[in-house]
């Protein structure tokens, strides 16, 4: 696994509210790393698995590209590979942190970055400060802060991470210069303390 982000940055192992993390499986059977006290949300964007969790008797679940599977850090589950391999993120948060994600295809040219950390997706109303993970999967996205000439080329395994407080009135201005890309879009909302 490829830890790509985690929040507070420099958070210990036992002490981070969420991580964003990357794995190729290419093991035709192992058993996921265990996260106790956290909550696992994975999803498959590339090949299929099929996961035997003990809580569940020996049920098998299976995973296609593009699913959602949330459990427990503390359950075991076993990973078998019903493709060659697969691809997979993870968020890896504690029970107070809320998330969501999706996957979408993008193809912009002069778009305000916050058409598209806006359509339509909701945070908790409790929530003070939500993290944006815009991960490109396949493709190209070029990015542009208002008032900057430098922009920023995004190809596949390329992460953005926008941070934003929920009451702050002010956005950040990016836009999407150019790009046809399938990406990652996960969103995390942390709560007031």
């Amino acid at each position: 696994m490829c830890e790509v982000y985690r929040y507070p940055k420099n958070a210990d192992n036992d002490s981070y509210l969420v991580r964003f993390s990357t794995a190729t499986i290419e093991i035709p059977e192992s058993n996921f790393t265990l996260y106790p006290g956290y909550i696992r949300h994975h999803r498959t964007l590339q090949g299929a698995c099929e996961f035997a969790v003990d809580t569940l008797g020996d049920h098998t679940l299976t995973n296609q590209s593009g699913s959602v599977f949330d459990f427990f850090g503390e359950t075991q589950v076993k990973c078998k590979l019903a493709t060659t391999s697969a691809f997979a993120i993870n968020l890896i948060h504690q029970p107070q942190v809320q998330v969501t994600d999706r996957v979408m295809q993008v193809r912009a040219a002069s778009m305000n970055l916050d058409q598209l950390l806006q359509t339509p997706f909701s945070v908790p109303a409790s929530a003070a400060l939500c993290l944006h993970i815009v991960y490109i999967i396949e493709g190209t996205l070029s990015v542009q802060a208002t008032g900057c000439d430098q922009q920023h080329h995004l190809t596949a395994g390329d992460a953005i991470i926008v941070t934003r407080s929920t009451t702050d009135a002010h956005r950040a201005q990016w836009a999407v210069t150019s790009g046809n890309a399938k990406i990652y879009h996960g969103l995390v909302g942390l709560e007031k303390s």
